[in-house]
C-alpha cells in the first residue's frame, strides 16, 4: 500500500458544467519529490487542495473517487486532524496569512499554537525557520509591511514550522529572487531525505527537472503521464500540454544532443556531461547558447562603458524591430475624448519633453530622472540614500534581492509614495507636486499583487474603472476595455466576476485595466506571476508592442530567463542602490553584481559560463 492514494478522483466546482479533475489515480510513496505540472487550469491547485481535504470539506461541489494519506481518507478526516500531517503553502502568499497577528514571529507561530505544541518548541522552530528564509530580522515587522517575496517566504516558513509529514506548495517561489527559490528547493529537497513527501506545483520546468522524482502531467483535469522527469521533458508532444521543456532541454534538442534511447538532458549536469561525452565544436555551441540566451527587443546598442555610479551607462539604438507591433496586438485609435494616438509621441512632445543628458546620444528621449533621492518608511531606516537614475525610452527590467527597494521605486515615480528629500521629475516636470490623479493618463502602474488593485464586480467593469476615471465617454472607455482584453486574451470572460479567475487571469485583467487608459508609461510589478509558458510569451508579446509604439515599460522581475530574452536595459539593484545598469548581456556576465544582488544568471547564460571552462 503506497503512502498517498488518489483512485479515480473526480471534481466539479460548484455551479460549474465541466469537471476540474478527470478521473485521476496515481500512487505516491513516502519521501518522494513529487512535481505536479501543466498549464494554468490544468487542475493542478484543485488537486492540491483535495490532497488537502480541503476539496470537498470547504469547497463543495461534486466530488467522486478516493484520496488517502497514509490511512487518512481526505474526504472524511476533519482538516484540524489532516493538517497535523499535511502542510499546505498557498499559491497567493498574501492568502496565507492569519490576519490575526501583527508580527512575522506571532504568525509563523499561529499554527503551533493551535496544534498545542509547547511554548518552548514554539520559540525553538519559529527561531530555525525564520533563520533559514533569512528573515529572522523582520521578527517584529507586520507581515502585511513586507515585500511580495518576504512574505512568500513568511508563508513558507508559518507551514514547514509546524513539520508536516507531507508538504504540498502551490508555486511556492514565484516572488522570491533567485537565491531565495535556490534556498527552498534546498530546503524542501533536505526534508525528503528525512522522510517527509513533497508535493510541488511549480512552473519552473528547470527545477521541476533538476530536484523532483517524478512528475505529474495535468491537462484539463486530465493526467497526461506520470514519469521520471527525463521522460516528460522529453514528450515531443509538450507543447500541446501549453509546456515548455527546461532550458537545458530546448538547447540539447537544438544541438543534436540527444540520448541513445531519444530522450534529451534535462538539468544542466547532464547536459555538459554529454557535451562531455559526444565532444561537439564547443564554438558553435557557445555561440547557439548565445543567441538563445538573449533576445531582440529593441535592438539597443550598448556603449560597453559599464558603471555602478547609479546613472545609465548605455546607449539606445533603434531599428526595425523596434518599430513592429507584434502579432495579435491592436492599436488604440485616437478619440473625441482627447486620448492620445497610441502609435508614438508627436514630433511637438518630442521636442518638448527631451532632456539634455550628457552622454546620451541624440535623439534619446528621457522620461523619469531620480537625482540624490531620500526615502523611508520608519524614521531612522533610509531605503534610498541619495539615489541618482535616469530612464529613457529603452525596456528597462529592474531586478534584484526581495527587500532591495524595487517595488518602493516604481511607487515612487507613480506618486504612490513621496520621498523623503531629492528631485523627481518626468519630462522635466517636477513630480513632487503632482497628484496620483494627474500622472493617471501618463503612468500605469500594475501592482504585483492584483487583489491590491481589483474590486468590481465583473471584469469588463474592472477595466473601465481607469479610461472612466480619465475621462473617456462610456463608450469610448468601454471600446478601450474589449480592445485591452483582447490583448491579454480575456474578452470571451469579460462578465465573469474577477474573483472567480485564478491568479494568472486575475494579473491579466490588471494589466489590461492599465493598457486600456492607454498611458504613456508602463510599470509593472512582477508580471509573470502565477502564469505558465503561454502567459510569459503572450506578456513578453504585450511589453514588446507597447515599447514599440514609443511607450516606456518598466518591469520588476524574479525571472531572469523572461529578463535576459525581453529587455534591452536591466538595472541590477541591491539594498536600495543600483549595483549595475547596462545591457541585459552586460548585467548577466558579472558574476560579482549578481551574487550581491542575490541573483543568478539565466540557465543557459549559466550552462554557457560552466561549457566556456570545458578543455576539449
Amino acid at each position: 500500500m503506497s503512502y498517498i492514494e488518489i483512485k479515480n478522483l473526480k471534481y466539479r466546482y460548484p455551479g460549474a458544467t465541466e469537471l476540474a479533475l478527470k478521473d485521476i489515480s496515481l500512487n505516491i510513496e513516502k519521501g518522494e519529490f513529487i512535481g505536479i505540472a501543466g498549464e494554468n487550469g490544468a487542475g493542478k491547485s484543485t488537486l492540491s487542495q483535495a490532497l488537502l481535504g480541503l476539496i470537498p470539506q470547504f469547497y463543495k461541489g461534486a466530488y467522486g473517487g478516493s484520496v488517502n494519506i497514509d490511512g487518512m481518507n481526505a474526504k472524511t478526516t476533519g482538516t484540524a486532524e489532516l493538517c497535523r500531517k499535511v502542510g499546505l503553502v498557498f499559491q497567493n502568499p498574501f492568502n496565507q496569512l492569519s490576519g490575526a497577528k501583527d508580527t512575522v514571529y506571532d504568525e509563523v507561530g499561529y499554527g503551533l499554537q493551535n496544534l498545542g505544541i509547547e511554548p518552548d518548541l514554539i520559540r525553538s522552530r519559529i527561531e530555525n525557520v525564520l533563520r533559514r528564509f533569512g528573515i529572522w530580522e523582520f521578527r517584529e515587522r507586520n507581515p502585511f509591511d513586507l515585500s511580495g517575496g518576504q512574505l512568500q517566504r513568511v508563508a513558507i516558513a508559518s507551514v514547514l514550522a509546524m513539520e508536516p509529514e507531507v508538504l504540498i506548495l502551490d508555486e511556492p517561489t514565484s516572488q522570491l529572487d533567485p537565491a531565495g527559490s535556490k534556498e527552498v528547493f534546498r530546503t524542501v529537497d533536505e526534508l525528503t531525505e528525512s522522510g517527509v513527501t513533497i508535493i510541488m506545483i511549480e512552473q519552473k520546468p528547470e527545477k521541476l527537472a533538476e530536484y523532483c522524482d517524478r512528475i505529474a502531467l495535468l491537462h484539463e483535469g486530465t493526467l497526461v503521464a506520470f514519469d521520471t522527469p527525463g521522460r516528460i521533458f522529453s514528450r515531443e508532444d509538450l507543447s500541446d500540454y501549453g509546456m515548455c521543456a527546461p532550458a537545458f532541454t530546448e538547447f540539447a534538442k537544438k544541438n543534436g544532443l540527444g540520448n541513445a534511447d531519444g530522450a534529451y538532458p534535462v538539468t544542466k549536469a547532464e547536459t555538459l556531461a554529454l557535451i562531455k561525452e559526444r565532444k561537439p565544436d564547443k564554438e558553435e555551441l557557445l555561440k547557439s547558447l548565445k543567441d538563445m540566451s538573449y533576445g531582440n527587443p529593441g535592438a539597443a546598442e550598448s556603449s560597453k562603458d559599464t558603471t555602478t555610479t547609479n546613472r545609465e551607462p548605455n546607449d539606445p539604438s533603434q531599428d526595425a524591430e523596434n518599430n513592429r507591433t507584434a502579432p495579435g496586438i491592436s492599436r488604440m485609435s485616437q478619440t473625441s475624448d482627447g486620448v492620445k494616438d497610441d502609435s508614438s509621441y508627436s514630433q511637438d512632445n518630442k521636442m518638448t519633453s527631451a532632456v539634455s543628458t550628457a552622454g546620451k546620444p541624440e535623439g534619446s528621449l528621457q522620461t523619469f530622472s531620480v537625482s540624490d533621492l531620500h526615502f523611508s518608511y520608519v524614521a531612522g531606516t533610509e531605503v534610498f540614500k541619495g539615489l541618482n537614475l535616469d530612464f529613457d525610452m529603452r525596456s528597462t527590467a529592474i531586478i534584484g534581492q526581495n527587500g532591495a527597494g524595487k517595488t518602493t521605486l516604481v511607487r515612487i515615480l507613480k506618486g504612490l509614495l513621496k520621498p523623503d528629500s531629492g528631485s523627481l521629475t518626468f519630462r522635466g516636470q517636477d513630480l513632487g507636486t503632482k497628484t496620483v490623479a494627474e500622472l493617471a493618463k501618463q503612468v500605469g502602474y500594475v501592482f504585483q499583487n492584483p487583489d491590491d488593485q481589483i474590486f468590481n464586480h465583473s471584469v469588463l467593469e474592472e477595466v473601465m474603472f481607469g479610461p472612466r476615471n480619465i475621462g473617456m465617454s462610456k463608450e469610448t472607455a468601454e471600446a478601450h476595455a474589449h480592445d485591452a482584453l483582447k490583448i491579454v486574451g480575456l474578452d470571451d470572460i469579460c462578465q465573469k466576476n474577477p474573483y472567480d479567475l485564478e491568479l494568472s487571469d486575475r494579473k491579466l485583467v490588471a494589466i489590461a485595466s492599465v493598457l486600456a487608459m492607454n498611458p504613456d508609461v508602463l510599470i509593472l510589478d512582477e508580471p509573470t506571476i502565477a502564469q505558465d509558458h503561454r502567459g510569459k510569451e503572450k506578456i513578453k508579446e504585450i511589453i514588446r508592442s507597447e515599447a514599440s509604439k514609443g511607450k516606456l515599460i518598466i518591469a520588476i522581475l524574479h525571472d531572469m530567463d523572461f529578463v535576459a530574452g525581453t529587455f534591452d536595459r536591466v538595472i541590477a539593484m541591491a539594498h536600495g542602490e543600483v549595483l549595475l545598469d547596462g545591457t541585459p548581456e552586460e548585467i548577466f556576465t558579472r558574476s560579482d553584481i549578481l551574487e550581491k544582488a542575490a541573483l543568478a544568471p539565466p540557465h543557459l547564460v549559466s550552462l554557457m559560463n560552466e561549457l566556456s571552462e570545458i578543455n576539449q
